[in-house]
């Protein structure tokens, strides 16, 4: 790993991560997926708590939910530990507490630097897809869709995208379009945000996992950590709850409110997303209180995010890694996820102590 830099590669990060629960005297589980990695490796979704034995309260934190944004929180996951555990500073947490920290919830998409997983599905639309018989549709993704996943033997040229979505915008508005891209669409599997035709393995040991660790716990926060919306180096926490739900109050009194947005409100930047897994872990532990907040760490504009993804996309189904002009294209979409760069690194590891610690801090003995 390069010294002072987040990890490059998933085995890398599952490295460090378990290298870090060890040095911090943690124990940890590697759950196995059937995919295999770019070279052949075994994947695993590895699990390490600590705290309470039979916790009445729990925070979880989840990382690499897409496989592109692994790798930041990857390193905030393990300074978190180094800080928390390491450094002794827990001795604070309350006697009731549980911390349970999942790393990488699709190892495949970090093995291959993919926001997908092995059958081209967005594990944060799947959740619990083998249980919903109604799918919400999503009509406006029909529209696009030949547009964002064109065929033949070249890479696409973002004007042949924006010659599509321009009119659209014209016609529906900015908010009409991203929304159709990005809410997750359950039509075609060939395409982006797929919500997948059944749950997937990852999701299923996830539900498993937590469902095991967390059995009569009864308050629940959970801390997903993304990376890809806002501005470049900043950071905004995505709440699910609308404003004038009982939850909004604590949330705002645990981390910094001018940092939340509400998926719900009219003024958000980005709207409420079919099957995702922090809320969606509710159905597998009987918990009275359960609370959500995505973190995402800014780093490109949306447009230029649908741009690389949709390149990326191709050059999976259609390219070629090996070829310079494609391995340039599969970079790209890596740094668009994870930049490779000093100052935004260094600002994420700073949003990371804030938010991480924020909310290891509302389970603290003082807060009980």
């Amino acid at each position: 790993m390069r010294p002072g830099r987040f990890p490059l590669t998933y085995d890398e990060c599952r490295d460090r991560f378990r290298w870090t629960c060890h040095l911090a005297g943690l124990t940890w589980s590697a759950h196995p997926i059937t995919a295999r990695g770019l070279h052949g490796q075994e994947l695993t979704i590895d699990v390490s708590s600590y705290g309470a034995a039979t916790p009445g309260r729990a925070l979880v934190i989840l990382t690499g939910v897409h496989g592109d944004e692994g790798f930041s929180s990857c390193a905030l996951l393990c300074e978190a530990i180094e800080r928390w555990v390491t450094d002794g500073s827990d001795r604070l947490l309350a006697d009731d507490v549980a911390v349970l920290m999942v790393h990488a919830v699709n190892p495949w998409g970090m093995s291959y630097w993919r926001r997908q997983n092995e059958t081209n599905v967005d594990l944060n639309r799947n959740w619990g897809r083998g249980d919903r018989t109604e799918l919400p549709e999503n009509p406006g993704y029909g529209v696009i869709h030949p547009a964002l996943v064109p065929g033949g033997d070249r890479l696409p040229t973002p004007e042949s995208l924006f010659d599509v979505t321009r009119p659209l915008i014209d016609q529906h508005g900015a908010a009409w379009v991203r929304s159709a891209v990005s809410q997750g669409q359950f039509s075609h599997p060939d395409g982006l945000y797929f919500g997948g035709d059944r749950t997937e393995e990852s999701n299923r040991v996830l539900a498993r996992v937590v469902g095991d660790r967390l059995a009569g716990v009864d308050d629940v926060l959970v801390v997903d950590l993304h990376t890809g919306h806002g501005e470049f180096g900043t950071y905004t926490l995505l709440s699910h709850v609308p404003e004038d739900h009982p939850d909004d109050p604590w949330l705002r009194s645990v981390f910094d409110t001018d940092r939340i947005e509400c998926t719900s409100s009219a003024s958000a930047t980005t709207g409420p997303k079919h099957g995702q897994i922090a809320a969606g872990l509710h159905d597998v532990v009987d918990a009275t209180t359960w609370r959500t907040v995505t973190m995402e760490l800014g780093t490109i504009s949306d447009t230029r995010m649908i741009v690389n993804e949709r390149a990326e996309h191709w050059v999976h189904f259609h390219g070629d890694r090996t070829d310079p002009e494609h391995a340039r294209v599969v970079w790209d979409h890596r740094c668009g996820s994870t930049p490779d760069d000093a100052d935004w690194e260094s600002s994420a590891r700073a949003h990371g102590v804030e938010v991480l610690d924020a909310a290891r801090r509302a389970f603290s003995v003082d807060r009980s």
